[in-house]
């Protein structure tokens, strides 16, 4: 059929153009003659199906390469719009627990293995709270944080950081209220209890994490936290919102759910000036600030395959990295997930692959999530295949030996993740980390051996095994929080993940 667009089609045209484009120039070099070059030409764009007449394509080969040309652009605005709907992935699940669609900044509660199931990549051992505010429709927001153990941060609907708060924010953990301002916005008559912030997107993301050890004080923080539009203060001291089982999945959404919910952040937002060339291929997939999204049977074709083609490139831009610097230890599998700065650009260019990389496997950064000394922050490793370059197969098992004297002031954490999700491995036990603020069993040298598979390790060690089964592949994360100075300089290393004959 003529209307759609299949994935055989696609295959067979991008093919074509890679040979145009190659015999095409070698054509064009070897031939001194204009008469040589349009006879070769013709011979060479009807063996691979693209026909031009007098310099100009036929009706039908015109067609097949606005499409393709429609196709590299989709894949393209793919990976360019991973942080935005990562983020509305978020904002779907908080209003999937029973938050106002129109974003009025009611806060989510997420703590342990059932609630933090549908994350990007978290850790099970803190609370994440987390609201959002669309200040175009409610203007500007209030955050109130207490005093206590947290970290987090103002973002906007490009996962950049606005501004960092808690231990590692100007507030250095003694609390503050935030007066959020959108876009243009100009500040309310407000007293001088209140920090102003602008943010440059519509959307503000609210996000932190209550890091205080489980008990009254970690009650006492969570409850501390508020969120509400500065000219709605009937809605302070609400009811925070919770739900412990079928976790909403944050990751990116597939098929056409993916560009719906891309269209939603078109209509809603502000341009940027560093976006305006995506907005144009936006234009040509049918999506336009102001219009409805309507794409024909055909373009539904088009963009469905776009998403399909630009997930499999995620995975590998984010598994597979090819950026400089981003393998951690010269002699060591693991690799620093944070390729990208917080502001999300280099002198040079906008980390547009960068952040895809990172944006596929995870979700939020701060200022504090990209330390380079030791002090309050954190710092993130991750390891995706074995030393075979392939990855961690769930039927087999697996143990990591983590030395001694970890360089983490506050505690560390090794936590497995779903490949396919980038969410909690999903076991029986309901146990995807293993930390040291839990109880886990030390080797006589003060080591720790984790042990990751099916087989359950000798009695008494099960405080040290996340389960993983057959049919489930994973990857890894190790968090250091407060990280030390031999994490900096590498005196101390973290042995890789290996396989148990």
């Amino acid at each position: 059929m003529k209307s759609a667009i299949t994935r055989i089609q696609i295959g067979a045209l991008l093919s074509a153009l890679l040979f145009i484009l190659i015999i095409g120039s070698a054509c064009s070099q070897e031939s001194p003659h204009k008469a040589d070059v349009v006879d070769a030409n013709k011979e060479m764009f009807s063996a691979t199906g693209v026909e031009m007449v007098n310099g100009v394509p036929t009706t039908e080969s015109s067609r097949r390469l606005f499409d393709t040309m429609d196709y590299y652009g989709a894949v393209m605005t793919y990976l360019w719009a991973m942080p935005a709907i990562g983020l509305k992935g978020w904002e779907n699940a908080n209003i999937d627990m029973g938050a106002d669609p129109s974003l009025d900044g009611q806060i989510s509660l997420y703590h342990g293995y059932e609630e933090c199931a549908g994350i990007l990549t978290p850790n099970t051992s803190v609370t994440y709270v987390i609201s959002f505010v669309d200040t175009a429709v409610h203007g500007p927001a209030v955050w109130e944080i207490p005093a206590g153990s947290t970290a987090g941060y103002v973002g906007d609907q490009w996962q950049r950081p606005v501004l960092d708060t808690g231990l590692p924010g100007k507030d250095r953990g003694q609390g503050v209220k935030l007066l959020i301002l959108g876009p243009g916005q100009e500040a309310p008559a407000h007293d001088d209890s209140y920090t102003v912030v602008n943010c440059p997107t519509n959307v503000v993301w609210l996000g932190t994490r209550n890091m205080e050890p489980m008990g009254p004080a970690h009650d006492r923080v969570n409850a501390g936290f508020d969120s509400y539009p500065f000219n709605k203060p009937e809605l302070k001291g609400r009811a925070k919102l919770r739900k412990t089982i079928e976790a909403f999945p944050l990751y990116q959404p597939h098929g056409m759910a993916f560009w719906e919910n891309l269209n939603t952040i078109i209509q809603r937002e502000t341009m940027s000036e560093r976006d305006v060339f995506f907005y144009a291929v936006l234009k040509n997939l049918g999506i336009v600030k102001g219009k409805a999204f309507q794409p024909d049977e055909a373009k539904k074709a088009l963009l469905t395959e776009a998403e399909r083609v630009g997930y499999l490139m995620a995975i590998n831009n984010a598994f597979k990295k090819r950026f400089e610097g981003a393998r951690y230890y010269e002699d060591r599998r693991w690799y620093s997930p944070l390729v990208l700065n917080p502001d999300q650009i280099e002198p040079t260019h906008g980390q547009l692959f960068e952040r895809a990389s990172y944006f596929h496997e995870a979700i939020g950064t701060t200022y504090a999530m990209k330390i380079e000394k030791p002090g309050p922050g954190s710092a993130y490793l991750a390891q995706y295949e074995d030393e075979n370059g392939i990855g961690f197969d769930g039927g087999k098992n697996y143990t990591l030996t983590v030395p001694a004297e970890v360089p983490a002031d506050q505690f560390w954490a090794f936590t497995v993740y779903d490949s396919h999700s980038r969410t909690l491995i999903q076991n029986t036990k309901k146990m995807a980390e293993v930390n040291s603020l839990n109880e886990i069993v030390k080797n006589g040298d003060g080591t720790t051996t984790i042990y990751v598979g099916p087989r359950s390790p000798a009695k008494g060690l099960e405080t040290n095994w996340i389960p993983t089964g057959e049919g489930q592949a994973w990857f890894s994360y190790f968090r250091f929080y407060t990280p030390r100075a031999s994490y900096f300089d590498k005196s101390w290393k973290l042995n890789d993940i290996e396989a148990v004959e």
